[in-house]
């Protein structure tokens, strides 16, 4: 049961980063599940039994943020069925072949995609205002929808729902303003973590009691954080997500070159 409550406190954490930064929770998640039981003494978790872990928790937590971000009206609902729909594709071919992938694969590939983004959030941007009307803005459709194949692909494979990439991608290269790109990206997440999750599922990877721990802290979580989104500076926002994303790539690409 002690990993039980770890999973309840790591899941509020979760839940509230992906509201207020329009993350799934995952590329702050991973890291801490594969740590934090281990400095408890409780053992260490797989990195296949995190990735399940994670992708489960994305569901729900991106679902309770997105929710709370559509009635502020920071969402393109356009832009969210086109890279949905192609990120969903591509999580769910993803996450089933990453049963026959090994863990050092997976964190590999989950700690360059994270380097990526990482670099990609250090390029200064222009334009951050909140935009009134966000189903108005414009943006290059079959682009979107490689970047959503790519994207799924391999967010699926490590169990994350892609939005910590998704959103330097969005901001940088479809030219999407912060706040909108931020509420767009959780339903985007949401739409790819389903299909992953059920990837997941299939294959056995996911364990339920520890599940039902995140499931239950993050949804709360997700819709405070969003209520913080809406009140905190685009610059702040912007910042806070390059933190994440750096602390992320340090402690994945320790434990791959410990």
């Amino acid at each position: 049961m002690a990993m039980f409550y770890v999973m309840l406190v790591l899941g509020v954490l979760g839940g509230f980063l992906s509201g207020l930064l329009g993350l799934g929770g995952a590329i702050i998640m991973i890291p801490l599940m594969l740590l934090v039981p281990k400095i408890l003494g409780l053992g260490a978790l797989s990195m296949k039994a995190v990735a399940g872990l994670s992708m489960i928790q994305v569901v729900f937590a991106s679902l309770s943020g997105v929710i709370r971000h559509r009635k502020n009206k920071f969402v393109n609902m356009k832009l969210l069925i086109y890279l949905g729909v192609s990120v969903a594709i591509g999580s769910s071919f993803g996450s089933v072949i990453s049963k026959y992938m090994s863990n050092r694969d997976l964190l590999i590939i989950f700690g360059s995609i994270a380097v990526v983004a990482a670099v990609m959030m250090l390029i200064p941007q222009k334009g951050d205002e909140d935009i009134s009307a966000p189903d108005a803005i414009a943006f290059n459709r079959p682009l979107a929808v490689v970047i959503g194949l790519i994207i799924g692909t391999l967010a699926g494979m490590v169990g994350a729902g892609g939005g910590f990439i998704l959103i330097p991608i969005m901001l940088y290269v479809l030219k999407i303003p912060l706040r909108v790109t931020i509420g767009t990206s959780l339903g985007i997440v949401l739409i790819g973590a389903v299909m992953g999750a059920i990837g997941k599922i299939y294959t056995g990877q996911v364990d339920w009691l520890l599940a039902l721990a995140l499931i239950v802290s993050s949804i709360p979580s997700a819709q405070l954080g969003s209520i913080v989104s809406r009140k905190t500076s685009a610059v702040v926002l912007r910042y806070s997500l390059l933190a994440i994303i750096v602390f992320t790539c340090v402690q994945i690409w320790h434990k791959i070159l410990a």
